[in-house]
Order: C-alpha cells, then structure tokens, then sequence
C-alpha cells in the first residue's frame, strides 16, 4: 500500500519521534480504494537548528 510506503520513507529519512499518515482518500471525489490524498503528522529531531 503507498501509506505503508510513505511511512518507510520517512522514517528512514526523519528518524521521527511521532509518525502519522492517515489515508484521506475517501474524503474526495475518487473512486473506492483509492490512495491518493494523505495526511501526515511527523516529529523529528531533524527539523531543530
């Protein structure tokens, strides 16, 4: 699945200390089973300096 996909990625990159990625496809105009529009929350270390 591409959120399972996002999570990989992003943890590997940012390290995070919280990781939220909420598929809001069923939100919008698309058809069913679609993974097209996500939210993320994404806390890390990374983002201090």
């Amino acid at each position: 699945m591409i959120r399972e996909r996002i999570e990989e990625k992003l943890r590997a990159a940012f390290q995070p200390v919280f990781l939220e990625v909420v598929d809001e496809s069923y939100r919008h105009n698309v058809p069913a089973g679609s993974e097209s529009h996500f939210k993320v929350v994404l806390v890390s270390d990374r983002f201090y300096g």
